[in-house]
């Protein structure tokens, strides 16, 4: 069995002079793909751009599993700071997985996947070890990290990874609310993958899963003599965990098996004994071979754990279990036609922006590979789309890695260090944000309830207006950093150590000139600070009392599925040891 022992790996050992001096201009980006079911991690360096390596060689007692393209998510806590995790998890272990999804609000996940089995037994394995979702992405993170760095040690040197610069590129699903994306911050941090190293800080990234498919996809695309300019496509990630995954295939199977052999002998068999079955006989078998073209009954032995006792001395081979091919068709169906409205959907709006359907159906991720899902999508496109449409299904690890392979080229690009042509021309956003403020009140244009009087300054105020940094629909991919200023009035007694301003966010275009019910809040931005409040600008109000008045910026810059804040003040950018934000859950 192998243990992993939980803890931070040592990056900061010294090495001469002149071979710091050669090595720090280097970089290493390392794209992670934290998945539900799987996890994948790709890199590259600096010399190297244009060559993206993929994790293997992990740590199991499964020999045929060590040099899988991705490693499962899951662990299992032994105590005392050990644990196994990926492959080493034995298959009779009581163990996490879908813990991924435990990052959202149980609010913002969807009916059918907060109702389901996986995910109780997420929560309950949680509870039962006294251990919060992102405390368990922590343990997870740090060990697919130590077990990458020695990976990409071993491979490229002790030297260059100690003496590079390390740019991580993290995936999150593109309809995940902003708060995840600063949970997962904190895991990564709590993780050690932030910590203090020699060559310069760590520079965390993130990228939708969406956005980092489809790169990798038209790279491996790059070079085709039947690709040109104008040309569109529609990517489909079709990952094991994912709203439209395999995981629900699978789960709606052992359902079935359950009904099958019932409930009360499947709860004879054991842990490795469930695993086993659902490994050989579907995952390796009925949900590989299955396609449209399937017209027969599929059957196979269960094993003698289902009997009881007395049942043993009478029977004379094992029992056995039969499916049609109706039924299997029911365990894939829901899923297959949730992928099928979407990319209905997606190719709608290709013909509308662009007055053509896409050239091609491009499906990726761990389910993408799946026979009857590809003939069933072709069937669709041909019944309600275009049979000019080609639907295309790579084979091999591709699909699989696309995700953690895209994260690198994204990186590669944006540094400048890849070979690969693929750049992002447009990403729109999915919302607006903004920020509110006071100004003096004006009868025609603000209502009574945000009218106020301020002391300070002796006037009439509106309260609770929107100004926007960001507006729906614009391209947030040729958008610099956009900076708005802010002021802060204080009366010459006052104290100024902290301060604190709100970021909204609404989905409504054109959005509301106020704050109203359909403006949401997004973060709060915190800045510790200490200014003398007799040192800033004065202005007189019309009773002749004097007041003080600070001005700082608030900088939003946007790059990827990130949209990061930052705050300057005196033409300075304040450091994140002062600077915290803090994502609303809702």
């Amino acid at each position: 069995m192998v243990l992993t022992k939980i803890a931070e790996l040592d990056l900061n050992e010294s090495v001469p002079d002149q071979v710091a001096k050669s090595s720090i201009r280097s970089i290493i980006i390392i794209g992670k793909d934290f998945g539900t079911t799987f996890s994948g991690v790709a890199y590259t360096w600096s010399t190297k751009g244009d060559k993206v390596q993929v994790i293997t060689s992990w740590d199991t007692d499964n020999y045929s599993s060590s040099n899988e393209e991705k490693t499962p998510s899951a662990l299992s806590f032994l105590g005392e700071g050990q644990v196994n995790w990926g492959y080493s998890v034995p298959k009779d272990a009581d163990q996490l997985k879908w813990f991924k999804l435990l990052l959202l609000d149980e609010e913002d996940l969807p009916e059918d996947v907060k109702a389901s089995s996986r995910i109780l037994e997420a929560r309950a394995y949680l509870r039962s070890h006294n251990r919060t979702p992102i405390e368990a992405i922590a343990v997870y993170l740090r060990c697919l990290w130590n077990h990458c760095i020695q990976r990409i040690t071993e491979s490229v040197s002790k030297t260059l990874v100690n003496y590079s610069k390390f740019h991580v590129v993290m995936t999150l699903p593109a309809i995940w609310p902003d708060y995840a994306r600063s949970r997962m911050r904190e895991a990564a941090n709590i993780a050690g993958i932030l910590g203090p190293r020699a060559a310069g800080e760590t520079e965390l990234t993130f990228l939708s899963e969406p956005e980092a498919a489809a790169i990798a996809t038209f790279a491996d695309m790059e070079g085709r003599q039947d690709i040109k300019a104008g040309d569109t496509f529609v990517v489909v990630d079709c990952g094991g965990g994912g709203l439209c995954g395999a995981v629900f295939v699978d789960e709606a199977f052992v359902n079935m098996l359950k009904d099958k052999m019932q409930p009360k002998k499947w709860d004879m068999l054991s842990a490795e004994t469930r695993q086993r079955l659902i490994h050989d006989e579907w995952e390796h078998g009925i949900k590989q071979r299955f396609d449209t073209k399937s017209n027969k009954t599929w059957s196979f032995n269960l094993p003698w754990e289902c009997l009881a006792p007395e049942e043993r001395l009478t029977v004379t081979s094992l029992p056995k279990v039969t499916f049609t091919s109706k039924e299997i068709q029911g365990a894939f169906n829901p899923v297959i036609y949730k992928i099928n409205r979407l990319i209905h959907r997606q190719a709608l709006a290709v013909m509308k922006k662009h007055n053509v359907y896409p050239k091609y159906v491009i499906l990726v991720g761990g389910f993408g590979r799946c026979k009857y899902l590809f003939e069933r999508v072709k069937t669709m496109k041909n019944h309600l789309l275009s049979e000019d449409i080609e639907v295309l299904q790579a084979r091999g690890a591709d699909p699989w890695t696309a995700i953690c392979r895209g994260a690198v080229f994204h990186a590669s690009a944006s540094t400048g260090i890849g070979g690969s042509s693929i750049k992002i021309g447009a990403r729109i956003s999915r919302a607006s944000y903004g920020t509110s403020y006071f100004t003096d009140w004006d009868p025609l244009k603000h209502q009574e309830g945000d009218k106020f009087w301020s002391d300070i300054e002796q006037r009439w105020c509106a309260k609770r207006q929107m100004d926007w940094f960001l507006l729906e629909g614009e391209d947030i991919s040729t958008k610099k950093p956009i900076k708005k200023q802010f002021f802060r009035i204080f009366s010459p007694d006052e104290k100024c150590t902290a301060l604190r301003e709100t970021i909204y966010l609404t989905t409504i275009s054109p959005p509301p000139d106020r704050v109203e019910s359909t403006v949401k809040l997004l973060c709060s931005i915190n800045w510790d600070m200490v200014v003398d409040i007799l040192s800033l600008p004065t202005r007189t109000n019309s009773l002749g009392n004097v007041y003080h008045v600070m001005s700082f910026e608030i900088e939003m810059t946007c790059s990827g599925s990130s949209i990061d804040f930052a705050v300057i003040y005196n033409g300075k950018r304040q450091g994140s040891k002062n600077v915290a934000v803090e994502y609303s859950t809702r």
